[in-house]
Protein backbone atom coordinates (compact mmCIF):
# COMPACT_ATOMS: atom_id res chain seq x y z
CA UNK A 1 0.00 0.00 0.00
CA UNK A 2 1.20 3.40 -0.95
CA UNK A 3 2.79 5.72 1.78
CA UNK A 4 -0.35 8.18 2.84
CA UNK A 5 0.42 11.85 2.46
CA UNK A 6 -1.14 14.32 4.42
CA UNK A 7 -2.75 17.67 3.26
CA UNK A 8 -4.77 20.41 5.26
CA UNK A 9 -7.03 20.82 2.60
CA UNK A 10 -7.70 18.27 -0.65
CA UNK A 11 -9.68 19.66 -3.53
CA UNK A 12 -11.34 17.47 -5.51
CA UNK A 13 -11.91 19.17 -9.64
CA UNK A 14 -9.51 21.48 -11.04
CA UNK A 15 -12.74 23.79 -12.80
CA UNK A 16 -13.25 27.28 -11.54
CA UNK A 17 -14.79 26.54 -8.06
CA UNK A 18 -11.95 24.14 -7.61
CA UNK A 19 -9.34 26.38 -9.29
CA UNK A 20 -10.45 29.92 -7.07
CA UNK A 21 -10.31 27.90 -4.12
CA UNK A 22 -6.98 26.21 -4.13
CA UNK A 23 -5.76 29.77 -5.36
CA UNK A 24 -6.99 31.56 -1.61
CA UNK A 25 -6.00 28.50 0.66
CA UNK A 26 -2.51 28.37 -1.44
CA UNK A 27 -2.24 31.90 -0.69
CA UNK A 28 -3.03 31.90 2.97
CA UNK A 29 -0.21 28.97 3.17
CA UNK A 30 -2.44 25.62 3.64
CA UNK A 31 -1.01 22.58 2.02
CA UNK A 32 -3.13 22.01 -0.73
CA UNK A 33 -3.96 19.25 -2.96
CA UNK A 34 -6.07 19.17 -6.11
CA UNK A 35 -7.41 16.31 -7.66
CA UNK A 36 -7.90 16.24 -11.29
CA UNK A 37 -9.71 13.34 -13.27
CA UNK A 38 -8.57 14.72 -16.72
CA UNK A 39 -4.91 15.65 -17.94
CA UNK A 40 -3.16 18.56 -15.91
CA UNK A 41 -1.51 19.79 -19.40
CA UNK A 42 -4.19 21.51 -21.85
CA UNK A 43 -2.50 21.91 -25.01
CA UNK A 44 -4.51 25.73 -26.71
CA UNK A 45 -2.39 25.04 -30.22
CA UNK A 46 -3.90 21.21 -30.10
CA UNK A 47 -7.07 22.16 -29.29
CA UNK A 48 -6.88 25.13 -31.98
CA UNK A 49 -5.74 22.33 -34.49
CA UNK A 50 -8.48 20.02 -34.12
CA UNK A 51 -11.02 22.80 -33.96
CA UNK A 52 -9.92 23.98 -37.25
CA UNK A 53 -9.45 20.43 -39.15
CA UNK A 54 -13.02 18.62 -37.94
CA UNK A 55 -16.11 19.36 -39.31
CA UNK A 56 -17.71 23.01 -38.45
CA UNK A 57 -20.81 21.10 -38.85
CA UNK A 58 -20.86 19.19 -35.72
CA UNK A 59 -22.46 21.61 -32.85
CA UNK A 60 -20.45 19.69 -30.05
CA UNK A 61 -18.72 22.90 -28.01
CA UNK A 62 -16.73 19.71 -26.63
CA UNK A 63 -15.34 18.28 -29.83
CA UNK A 64 -11.76 19.81 -29.61
CA UNK A 65 -11.48 17.77 -26.48
CA UNK A 66 -13.22 14.60 -26.67
CA UNK A 67 -11.84 13.62 -30.53
CA UNK A 68 -8.50 14.19 -32.13
CA UNK A 69 -5.00 14.43 -30.55
CA UNK A 70 -5.15 14.12 -26.56
CA UNK A 71 -8.79 13.26 -25.94
CA UNK A 72 -8.77 11.95 -22.59
CA UNK A 73 -12.24 10.44 -22.83
CA UNK A 74 -11.72 6.91 -21.71
CA UNK A 75 -10.58 6.97 -18.50
CA UNK A 76 -12.46 9.94 -17.37
CA UNK A 77 -14.94 10.05 -20.05
CA UNK A 78 -16.82 13.58 -20.63
CA UNK A 79 -20.69 13.69 -21.70
CA UNK A 80 -21.24 14.91 -25.23
CA UNK A 81 -24.05 15.07 -27.11
CA UNK A 82 -24.37 11.66 -27.64
CA UNK A 83 -25.29 11.79 -24.17
CA UNK A 84 -28.64 13.75 -25.24
CA UNK A 85 -31.09 10.57 -25.81
CA UNK A 86 -32.22 7.75 -23.89
CA UNK A 87 -29.57 5.14 -22.71
CA UNK A 88 -28.49 2.94 -25.28
CA UNK A 89 -25.69 0.51 -24.22
CA UNK A 90 -24.76 0.23 -27.65
CA UNK A 91 -23.90 4.24 -27.80
CA UNK A 92 -21.28 3.94 -24.91
CA UNK A 93 -22.71 6.82 -23.47
CA UNK A 94 -21.88 8.18 -20.54
CA UNK A 95 -25.53 9.90 -19.26
CA UNK A 96 -27.36 6.83 -18.49
CA UNK A 97 -31.16 9.02 -18.96
CA UNK A 98 -34.31 7.19 -18.68
CA UNK A 99 -36.17 10.09 -18.92
CA UNK A 100 -39.19 10.80 -19.92
CA UNK A 101 -37.48 14.33 -21.02
CA UNK A 102 -33.68 14.69 -21.41
CA UNK A 103 -31.20 16.56 -20.00
CA UNK A 104 -29.50 17.87 -22.64
CA UNK A 105 -25.94 19.93 -20.87
CA UNK A 106 -22.14 18.71 -21.02
CA UNK A 107 -19.05 19.01 -19.08
CA UNK A 108 -15.40 18.71 -19.22
CA UNK A 109 -12.90 16.99 -17.27
CA UNK A 110 -9.99 18.38 -17.75
CA UNK A 111 -7.65 20.40 -15.91
CA UNK A 112 -9.57 23.91 -16.01
CA UNK A 113 -12.76 21.99 -16.40
CA UNK A 114 -15.56 23.52 -18.70
CA UNK A 115 -14.47 27.22 -19.02
CA UNK A 116 -11.95 25.10 -21.80
CA UNK A 117 -15.59 25.31 -23.74
CA UNK A 118 -17.89 28.44 -22.55
CA UNK A 119 -19.57 31.20 -24.00
CA UNK A 120 -18.04 33.49 -21.19
CA UNK A 121 -21.25 34.98 -20.24
CA UNK A 122 -21.19 36.49 -16.62
CA UNK A 123 -24.38 38.63 -15.98
CA UNK A 124 -25.18 38.13 -11.84
CA UNK A 125 -27.82 36.67 -10.28
CA UNK A 126 -30.30 39.70 -8.77
CA UNK A 127 -31.18 40.04 -5.68
CA UNK A 128 -34.92 38.06 -5.80
CA UNK A 129 -33.27 35.12 -7.57
CA UNK A 130 -32.00 34.21 -3.67
CA UNK A 131 -35.74 34.91 -2.32
CA UNK A 132 -38.15 32.87 -4.84
CA UNK A 133 -40.20 31.61 -2.15
CA UNK A 134 -40.43 35.07 0.10
CA UNK A 135 -40.65 37.06 -2.75
CA UNK A 136 -42.97 35.00 -5.40
CA UNK A 137 -44.36 32.56 -2.82
CA UNK A 138 -43.71 29.70 -5.20
CA UNK A 139 -44.76 26.44 -3.67
CA UNK A 140 -42.14 24.14 -3.07
CA UNK A 141 -38.97 26.38 -3.68
CA UNK A 142 -37.01 27.22 -0.46
CA UNK A 143 -34.96 30.60 -0.41
CA UNK A 144 -31.39 30.64 -0.19
CA UNK A 145 -30.25 30.96 3.09
CA UNK A 146 -27.25 33.70 1.99
CA UNK A 147 -28.34 36.46 0.18
CA UNK A 148 -26.80 38.93 -3.03
CA UNK A 149 -25.35 41.14 -0.21
CA UNK A 150 -23.76 38.28 1.66
CA UNK A 151 -21.71 37.39 -2.03
CA UNK A 152 -21.64 41.07 -3.36
CA UNK A 153 -17.79 41.60 -2.54
CA UNK A 154 -17.09 38.15 -3.47
CA UNK A 155 -18.90 38.81 -7.16
CA UNK A 156 -16.51 41.72 -7.27
CA UNK A 157 -13.48 39.67 -6.20
CA UNK A 158 -14.40 37.24 -9.31
CA UNK A 159 -15.11 39.65 -11.74
CA UNK A 160 -11.45 41.04 -11.00
CA UNK A 161 -9.96 37.61 -10.85
CA UNK A 162 -11.66 36.52 -13.96
CA UNK A 163 -11.10 39.61 -15.90
CA UNK A 164 -14.72 40.73 -16.88
CA UNK A 165 -15.22 43.41 -19.51
CA UNK A 166 -18.42 45.35 -18.72
CA UNK A 167 -20.49 48.37 -18.59
CA UNK A 168 -20.76 50.26 -14.93
CA UNK A 169 -24.09 52.11 -15.29
CA UNK A 170 -26.39 49.61 -16.73
CA UNK A 171 -25.41 46.95 -14.32
CA UNK A 172 -25.56 49.08 -11.37
CA UNK A 173 -28.77 49.58 -12.92
CA UNK A 174 -29.81 45.45 -13.47
CA UNK A 175 -28.94 44.80 -9.89
CA UNK A 176 -31.01 47.93 -8.18
CA UNK A 177 -27.91 49.76 -7.58
CA UNK A 178 -26.41 47.05 -5.51
CA UNK A 179 -22.69 46.84 -7.15
CA UNK A 180 -20.11 48.16 -5.11
CA UNK A 181 -17.04 48.46 -7.56
CA UNK A 182 -16.34 48.74 -10.91
CA UNK A 183 -15.77 46.15 -13.97
CA UNK A 184 -12.22 45.69 -14.13
CA UNK A 185 -12.26 46.89 -18.13
CA UNK A 186 -15.25 48.71 -20.11
CA UNK A 187 -17.18 46.05 -22.05
CA UNK A 188 -16.78 44.29 -24.87
CA UNK A 189 -17.87 46.46 -28.41
CA UNK A 190 -21.37 45.27 -29.05
CA UNK A 191 -22.14 43.96 -32.52
CA UNK A 192 -23.43 46.36 -35.52
CA UNK A 193 -26.42 44.10 -35.63
CA UNK A 194 -27.31 44.87 -31.87
CA UNK A 195 -27.33 48.83 -31.94
CA UNK A 196 -29.64 48.43 -35.27
CA UNK A 197 -32.02 46.34 -33.54
CA UNK A 198 -31.55 48.93 -30.36
CA UNK A 199 -32.32 51.48 -32.32
CA UNK A 200 -35.75 50.18 -33.23
CA UNK A 201 -37.06 48.33 -29.85
CA UNK A 202 -35.54 50.53 -27.35
CA UNK A 203 -37.91 51.70 -24.93
CA UNK A 204 -40.89 50.16 -26.70
CA UNK A 205 -43.66 48.44 -24.46
CA UNK A 206 -43.76 44.88 -24.84
CA UNK A 207 -45.71 42.97 -22.45
CA UNK A 208 -45.75 45.35 -19.84
CA UNK A 209 -42.01 46.12 -19.97
CA UNK A 210 -39.82 48.84 -21.40
CA UNK A 211 -37.64 47.00 -23.64
CA UNK A 212 -33.78 47.94 -23.03
CA UNK A 213 -31.17 46.18 -25.01
CA UNK A 214 -27.77 46.09 -22.62
CA UNK A 215 -24.05 44.72 -22.94
CA UNK A 216 -23.68 41.51 -21.40
CA UNK A 217 -20.96 41.13 -19.22
CA UNK A 218 -17.89 39.07 -20.61
CA UNK A 219 -15.29 36.93 -19.84
CA UNK A 220 -12.58 38.44 -22.18
CA UNK A 221 -10.29 41.19 -21.93
CA UNK A 222 -11.60 44.26 -23.69
CA UNK A 223 -7.72 45.40 -23.28
CA UNK A 224 -5.04 43.87 -22.19
CA UNK A 225 -3.53 44.18 -18.97
CA UNK A 226 -0.16 42.98 -17.13
CA UNK A 227 -2.16 41.42 -14.20
CA UNK A 228 -3.61 39.42 -16.96
CA UNK A 229 -0.27 37.95 -17.91
CA UNK A 230 -0.65 36.73 -21.24
CA UNK A 231 -4.33 37.24 -22.33
CA UNK A 232 -4.87 39.37 -25.29
CA UNK A 233 -7.49 41.59 -25.78
CA UNK A 234 -10.31 40.48 -27.63
CA UNK A 235 -9.53 40.60 -31.46
CA UNK A 236 -13.24 39.92 -32.76
CA UNK A 237 -12.65 36.33 -33.48
CA UNK A 238 -16.07 34.82 -34.01
CA UNK A 239 -15.19 31.35 -34.21
CA UNK A 240 -14.36 31.86 -30.48
CA UNK A 241 -15.91 28.96 -28.76
CA UNK A 242 -15.36 26.49 -27.67
CA UNK A 243 -11.51 27.60 -28.08
CA UNK A 244 -10.62 31.30 -28.58
CA UNK A 245 -7.89 32.11 -30.35
CA UNK A 246 -6.20 34.72 -28.90
CA UNK A 247 -6.61 33.81 -25.11
CA UNK A 248 -8.68 36.74 -24.50
CA UNK A 249 -11.70 34.42 -23.22
CA UNK A 250 -10.92 33.04 -19.08
CA UNK A 251 -10.08 29.36 -18.79
CA UNK A 252 -9.74 28.31 -15.42
CA UNK A 253 -6.66 26.91 -16.15
CA UNK A 254 -5.16 30.94 -15.54
CA UNK A 255 -6.46 30.40 -12.17
CA UNK A 256 -5.17 27.30 -11.74
CA UNK A 257 -1.69 27.96 -12.65
CA UNK A 258 -1.66 30.95 -10.11
CA UNK A 259 -2.77 28.00 -7.66
CA UNK A 260 0.08 25.81 -8.77
CA UNK A 261 2.99 29.00 -8.35
CA UNK A 262 1.43 29.80 -4.78
CA UNK A 263 2.13 26.09 -3.86
CA UNK A 264 -0.74 23.85 -4.50
CA UNK A 265 -0.04 20.47 -5.83
CA UNK A 266 -2.39 18.76 -8.01
CA UNK A 267 -2.12 14.91 -9.46
CA UNK A 268 -3.59 14.54 -12.96
CA UNK A 269 -5.50 11.61 -13.95
CA UNK A 270 -6.81 10.76 -10.57
CA UNK A 271 -10.77 9.68 -10.68
CA UNK A 272 -11.34 9.95 -7.08
CA UNK A 273 -13.71 6.72 -5.84
CA UNK A 274 -14.09 6.98 -2.58
CA UNK A 275 -14.91 9.43 0.19
CA UNK A 276 -13.74 7.69 3.24
CA UNK A 277 -15.45 8.11 6.87
CA UNK A 278 -13.27 7.98 10.51
CA UNK A 279 -14.43 5.66 12.75
CA UNK A 280 -16.81 7.77 14.45
CA UNK A 281 -18.73 8.61 10.82
CA UNK A 282 -18.53 12.04 11.43
CA UNK A 283 -15.32 13.30 9.65
CA UNK A 284 -13.63 12.41 6.28
CA UNK A 285 -10.56 10.84 6.80
CA UNK A 286 -9.59 9.70 3.73
CA UNK A 287 -9.80 10.23 -0.23
CA UNK A 288 -9.42 7.31 -2.31
CA UNK A 289 -8.91 8.20 -6.04
CA UNK A 290 -7.63 5.74 -9.43
CA UNK A 291 -4.83 7.16 -10.57
CA UNK A 292 -4.61 5.83 -14.53
CA UNK A 293 -1.93 6.22 -17.74
CA UNK A 294 -2.37 5.12 -21.08
CA UNK A 295 1.15 4.92 -23.40
CA UNK A 296 -0.21 2.89 -26.68
CA UNK A 297 -1.60 -0.44 -25.60
CA UNK A 298 -0.43 0.29 -22.32
CA UNK A 299 -2.88 0.85 -19.52
CA UNK A 300 -2.10 1.03 -16.10
CA UNK A 301 -4.52 2.17 -13.32
CA UNK A 302 -3.20 1.91 -9.33
CA UNK A 303 -5.75 2.76 -6.59
CA UNK A 304 -4.00 5.45 -4.06
CA UNK A 305 -5.05 7.17 -0.60
CA UNK A 306 -4.32 10.53 0.31
CA UNK A 307 -5.42 12.47 3.70
CA UNK A 308 -6.63 15.64 4.48
CA UNK A 309 -7.89 18.20 7.39
CA UNK A 310 -10.66 19.28 4.66
CA UNK A 311 -11.94 17.88 1.86
CA UNK A 312 -13.66 20.13 -0.89
CA UNK A 313 -15.74 18.67 -3.51
CA UNK A 314 -15.73 21.40 -6.99
CA UNK A 315 -16.62 18.32 -9.28
CA UNK A 316 -19.59 20.01 -11.08
CA UNK A 317 -23.21 19.05 -9.84
CA UNK A 318 -23.45 15.88 -11.62
CA UNK A 319 -19.83 14.60 -10.72
CA UNK A 320 -20.47 15.64 -6.80
CA UNK A 321 -23.54 13.72 -6.36
CA UNK A 322 -22.38 10.78 -8.22
CA UNK A 323 -19.05 10.42 -5.95
CA UNK A 324 -21.27 11.52 -2.42
CA UNK A 325 -23.89 8.68 -3.51
CA UNK A 326 -20.92 6.45 -4.39
CA UNK A 327 -18.94 7.17 -0.79
CA UNK A 328 -22.52 6.82 1.24
CA UNK A 329 -21.74 10.23 2.84
CA UNK A 330 -23.54 13.82 3.42
CA UNK A 331 -27.28 12.29 2.60
CA UNK A 332 -28.45 11.59 5.79
CA UNK A 333 -31.40 14.45 3.92
CA UNK A 334 -31.57 12.40 0.79
CA UNK A 335 -31.36 15.19 -0.77
CA UNK A 336 -28.09 14.63 -2.78
CA UNK A 337 -28.17 13.96 -6.31
CA UNK A 338 -32.21 16.10 -6.48
CA UNK A 339 -33.36 18.78 -7.50
CA UNK A 340 -30.79 18.83 -10.36
CA UNK A 341 -31.63 22.20 -12.43
CA UNK A 342 -30.26 23.67 -16.05
CA UNK A 343 -31.52 26.60 -17.94
CA UNK A 344 -34.04 25.73 -20.70
CA UNK A 345 -33.38 27.24 -23.93
CA UNK A 346 -34.32 27.56 -27.39
CA UNK A 347 -34.49 30.29 -30.27
CA UNK A 348 -36.70 32.32 -32.18
CA UNK A 349 -34.94 33.09 -35.89
CA UNK A 350 -36.28 35.82 -38.54
CA UNK A 351 -34.83 37.50 -41.43
CA UNK A 352 -34.74 40.94 -40.66
CA UNK A 353 -35.50 43.42 -43.93
CA UNK A 354 -32.18 45.11 -43.09
CA UNK A 355 -28.71 44.18 -43.03
CA UNK A 356 -26.79 43.02 -39.51
CA UNK A 357 -23.73 41.40 -40.65
CA UNK A 358 -23.63 38.58 -38.12
CA UNK A 359 -20.23 36.59 -37.68
CA UNK A 360 -18.09 39.60 -36.57
CA UNK A 361 -17.15 39.79 -32.92
CA UNK A 362 -18.16 37.06 -30.13
CA UNK A 363 -21.51 35.21 -30.93
CA UNK A 364 -23.20 37.55 -28.20
CA UNK A 365 -22.44 40.72 -27.22
CA UNK A 366 -26.01 42.05 -25.83
CA UNK A 367 -29.11 40.89 -24.38
CA UNK A 368 -32.49 42.19 -23.00
CA UNK A 369 -32.28 41.36 -19.13
CA UNK A 370 -36.24 42.77 -18.39
CA UNK A 371 -37.82 39.83 -18.48
CA UNK A 372 -35.29 37.93 -15.96
CA UNK A 373 -37.72 39.48 -13.24
CA UNK A 374 -41.49 40.79 -12.19
CA UNK A 375 -44.52 39.40 -10.60
CA UNK A 376 -45.28 36.87 -13.48
CA UNK A 377 -42.31 34.69 -11.94
CA UNK A 378 -45.23 33.99 -9.55
CA UNK A 379 -46.89 31.38 -12.18
CA UNK A 380 -44.64 31.00 -15.12
CA UNK A 381 -40.60 31.59 -15.62
CA UNK A 382 -38.40 34.56 -15.73
CA UNK A 383 -35.90 34.41 -18.90
CA UNK A 384 -33.01 36.13 -20.11
CA UNK A 385 -32.76 37.37 -24.04
CA UNK A 386 -29.35 37.02 -25.62
CA UNK A 387 -29.30 38.79 -28.54
CA UNK A 388 -27.50 36.66 -31.30
CA UNK A 389 -24.52 37.52 -33.43
CA UNK A 390 -24.29 33.96 -35.15
CA UNK A 391 -26.89 34.57 -37.37
CA UNK A 392 -29.70 31.30 -36.87
CA UNK A 393 -27.56 30.06 -34.17
CA UNK A 394 -28.21 26.20 -33.59
CA UNK A 395 -31.23 26.27 -36.49
CA UNK A 396 -29.13 26.99 -39.44
CA UNK A 397 -25.87 27.19 -40.33
CA UNK A 398 -24.34 29.24 -42.96
CA UNK A 399 -23.23 25.59 -44.61
CA UNK A 400 -26.87 24.89 -44.74
CA UNK A 401 -28.47 28.05 -46.49
CA UNK A 402 -25.79 27.54 -49.32
CA UNK A 403 -26.72 23.67 -49.51
CA UNK A 404 -30.59 24.55 -49.85
CA UNK A 405 -29.51 27.41 -52.29
CA UNK A 406 -27.61 24.44 -54.38
CA UNK A 407 -30.08 21.95 -54.34
CA UNK A 408 -32.71 24.16 -55.33
CA UNK A 409 -34.67 23.38 -58.72
CA UNK A 410 -35.61 26.88 -59.21
CA UNK A 411 -34.65 29.19 -59.81
CA UNK A 412 -31.34 27.59 -59.72
CA UNK A 413 -28.62 29.72 -59.41
CA UNK A 414 -24.95 30.17 -60.44
CA UNK A 415 -21.88 32.19 -60.23
CA UNK A 416 -22.35 35.99 -58.98
CA UNK A 417 -26.33 35.24 -58.72
CA UNK A 418 -25.36 32.31 -56.44
CA UNK A 419 -22.95 34.72 -54.49
CA UNK A 420 -25.34 37.25 -54.09
CA UNK A 421 -28.20 35.43 -52.75
CA UNK A 422 -26.30 33.69 -50.35
CA UNK A 423 -25.03 37.35 -49.17
CA UNK A 424 -28.04 38.60 -49.33
CA UNK A 425 -29.80 35.74 -47.05
CA UNK A 426 -26.93 35.18 -44.05
CA UNK A 427 -26.03 39.23 -43.94
CA UNK A 428 -29.64 39.65 -42.50
CA UNK A 429 -30.29 36.34 -40.46
CA UNK A 430 -30.90 37.26 -36.83
CA UNK A 431 -32.21 35.16 -33.61
CA UNK A 432 -32.90 35.81 -30.04
CA UNK A 433 -32.65 33.02 -27.80
CA UNK A 434 -33.90 32.52 -24.45
CA UNK A 435 -32.67 31.05 -21.48
CA UNK A 436 -35.54 30.21 -18.74
CA UNK A 437 -35.48 29.89 -14.67
CA UNK A 438 -35.88 26.13 -13.89
CA UNK A 439 -37.38 25.55 -10.52
CA UNK A 440 -35.83 23.01 -8.35
CA UNK A 441 -37.80 19.58 -8.31
CA UNK A 442 -36.71 16.16 -6.43
CA UNK A 443 -37.94 14.01 -8.93
CA UNK A 444 -34.93 15.39 -11.42
CA UNK A 445 -32.26 14.10 -10.71
CA UNK A 446 -28.84 12.23 -10.21
CA UNK A 447 -28.23 8.69 -8.88
CA UNK A 448 -26.07 5.84 -9.80
CA UNK A 449 -26.32 3.42 -12.90
CA UNK A 450 -25.51 -0.22 -13.31
CA UNK A 451 -23.54 0.62 -15.87
CA UNK A 452 -19.95 1.18 -14.98
CA UNK A 453 -17.25 3.30 -17.10
CA UNK A 454 -13.93 1.71 -18.02
CA UNK A 455 -12.54 2.03 -14.39
CA UNK A 456 -15.61 0.09 -13.36
CA UNK A 457 -17.31 3.45 -11.54
CA UNK A 458 -21.07 3.53 -12.15
CA UNK A 459 -22.02 6.30 -14.95
CA UNK A 460 -24.46 9.09 -13.64
CA UNK A 461 -28.52 8.34 -14.20
CA UNK A 462 -30.19 11.15 -14.36
CA UNK A 463 -33.93 11.58 -14.25
CA UNK A 464 -35.56 14.39 -15.93
CA UNK A 465 -38.97 16.12 -16.88
CA UNK A 466 -39.88 19.24 -17.72
CA UNK A 467 -42.64 20.98 -15.75
CA UNK A 468 -45.64 23.64 -16.28
CA UNK A 469 -43.64 26.72 -14.59
CA UNK A 470 -41.13 26.15 -17.34
CA UNK A 471 -43.10 25.27 -20.28
CA UNK A 472 -45.69 28.50 -19.26
CA UNK A 473 -41.81 30.70 -19.37
CA UNK A 474 -40.97 29.47 -22.54
CA UNK A 475 -44.40 30.27 -24.39
CA UNK A 476 -44.13 33.84 -22.84
CA UNK A 477 -40.87 34.12 -24.49
CA UNK A 478 -41.80 32.83 -27.38
CA UNK A 479 -44.25 35.58 -27.53
CA UNK A 480 -42.05 38.35 -26.54
CA UNK A 481 -39.81 37.54 -29.04
CA UNK A 482 -43.05 37.51 -31.91
CA UNK A 483 -43.71 41.12 -30.51
CA UNK A 484 -39.77 41.83 -30.74
CA UNK A 485 -39.82 40.43 -34.51
CA UNK A 486 -43.25 42.19 -35.45
CA UNK A 487 -41.44 45.57 -34.44
CA UNK A 488 -38.20 44.46 -36.92
CA UNK A 489 -40.56 44.39 -39.19
CA UNK A 490 -39.34 40.69 -39.96
CA UNK A 491 -41.59 39.31 -42.21
CA UNK A 492 -43.74 36.15 -40.30
CA UNK A 493 -42.92 33.74 -43.08
CA UNK A 494 -39.44 33.63 -42.04
CA UNK A 495 -39.59 33.43 -38.65
CA UNK A 496 -38.16 29.77 -37.08
CA UNK A 497 -38.76 28.93 -33.11
CA UNK A 498 -37.72 25.75 -31.49
CA UNK A 499 -41.26 23.91 -30.49
CA UNK A 500 -42.61 24.89 -27.47
CA UNK A 501 -42.12 21.48 -25.53
CA UNK A 502 -38.63 21.31 -26.65
CA UNK A 503 -35.63 22.44 -25.28
CA UNK A 504 -31.70 23.08 -25.41
CA UNK A 505 -29.31 22.83 -21.94
CA UNK A 506 -27.34 26.00 -21.41
CA UNK A 507 -24.67 23.87 -19.90
CA UNK A 508 -25.54 25.45 -16.31
CA UNK A 509 -25.54 22.07 -14.49
CA UNK A 510 -27.00 23.11 -11.24
CA UNK A 511 -28.35 21.64 -8.04
CA UNK A 512 -27.85 18.37 -6.66
CA UNK A 513 -26.41 19.30 -3.40
CA UNK A 514 -29.03 22.38 -2.40
CA UNK A 515 -27.14 25.12 0.28
CA UNK A 516 -29.99 25.22 3.32
CA UNK A 517 -30.82 26.12 7.26
CA UNK A 518 -32.55 22.50 7.59
CA UNK A 519 -30.33 19.49 7.79
CA UNK A 520 -33.53 17.60 7.09
CA UNK A 521 -33.59 19.35 3.78
CA UNK A 522 -30.48 20.27 2.45
CA UNK A 523 -27.07 18.90 2.19
CA UNK A 524 -24.72 22.17 3.09
CA UNK A 525 -25.24 24.92 5.24
CA UNK A 526 -24.97 28.83 4.32
CA UNK A 527 -20.98 28.53 4.57
CA UNK A 528 -21.37 25.35 1.97
CA UNK A 529 -20.15 22.71 4.57
CA UNK A 530 -22.13 19.59 4.63
CA UNK A 531 -24.25 19.40 7.65
CA UNK A 532 -23.22 15.96 8.44
CA UNK A 533 -19.83 16.45 7.99
CA UNK A 534 -18.06 19.79 9.43
CA UNK A 535 -14.85 19.09 7.24
CA UNK A 536 -16.72 18.43 3.68
CA UNK A 537 -17.20 21.78 2.08
CA UNK A 538 -18.78 22.02 -1.23
CA UNK A 539 -17.98 25.07 -3.55
CA UNK A 540 -19.64 23.68 -6.98
CA UNK A 541 -23.02 24.97 -8.66
CA UNK A 542 -25.01 21.79 -7.06
CA UNK A 543 -25.18 24.12 -3.91
CA UNK A 544 -27.36 26.45 -5.99
CA UNK A 545 -30.84 26.66 -4.07
CA UNK A 546 -32.23 28.11 -6.55
CA UNK A 547 -31.31 28.74 -10.55
CA UNK A 548 -31.88 32.14 -11.92
CA UNK A 549 -31.63 32.82 -15.04
CA UNK A 550 -28.53 34.25 -15.53
CA UNK A 551 -25.22 32.44 -16.85
CA UNK A 552 -23.97 30.81 -13.44
CA UNK A 553 -20.22 31.13 -13.79
CA UNK A 554 -19.61 34.17 -11.45
CA UNK A 555 -21.85 33.47 -8.80
CA UNK A 556 -20.14 29.64 -8.92
CA UNK A 557 -16.75 31.58 -8.85
CA UNK A 558 -17.86 34.06 -6.42
CA UNK A 559 -19.67 30.90 -4.31
CA UNK A 560 -16.04 29.40 -4.07
CA UNK A 561 -14.60 32.60 -2.79
CA UNK A 562 -16.96 33.04 -0.34
CA UNK A 563 -16.32 29.82 1.01
CA UNK A 564 -12.70 29.55 0.98
CA UNK A 565 -13.07 32.32 3.35
CA UNK A 566 -15.20 30.42 5.66
CA UNK A 567 -12.52 27.30 4.87
CA UNK A 568 -9.63 29.25 5.71
CA UNK A 569 -11.62 30.76 8.89
CA UNK A 570 -12.45 26.63 10.15
CA UNK A 571 -8.22 25.79 9.13
CA UNK A 572 -7.04 28.45 11.79
CA UNK A 573 -9.36 27.93 14.64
Amino acid sequence: MPTTTKYDVIIIGSGISGSLTALQLAKAKFKVLILEAGAVKPDRSKYLNNFSVLSQKDKSPNLPYTKGADANNKFSPSSDVADFSLYDPAKKQFFVQTGPDVFKSQYLRIAGGTTWSWRGNCPRFLPSDFKMNSVYQIKGVEDWPISYNDLEKYYCDAEDEIGISGNDKEWDQAVNGIKSRPYPMKNIKQAYGDFRVKDIVEGKMVEGKAIKLISTPQARLSEQKKEYGSRRACEGNHNCIPVCPSGAKYEAFYTLEKALKAGATIIDKAVVTNLVLNKAKKQLEKVTYKKWEETGDVKKVVEETVEGTIVVLAANAIETAKLLLMSGVANSSDQVGRNLMDHLGGEGACLLPFKVFPFRGPQSTSAIDVFRDGDFRKEKCGFRLTVGNDGWGRSKHPFDVFEALLQNKFPRLYGQELNHELENLITRQFRFSYSTDMLPNPENRVTLSTYKDELGIPKPQIKMKMDDYSKKGIEFAQLVIKKLFTLLKAPQHSWEFTPKDAFSGSGHIMGTCRMGNNPATSVVDKECRTHDHKNLFIVDASVFTTGSTANPTVTIAAIALYAANKIINQLKK
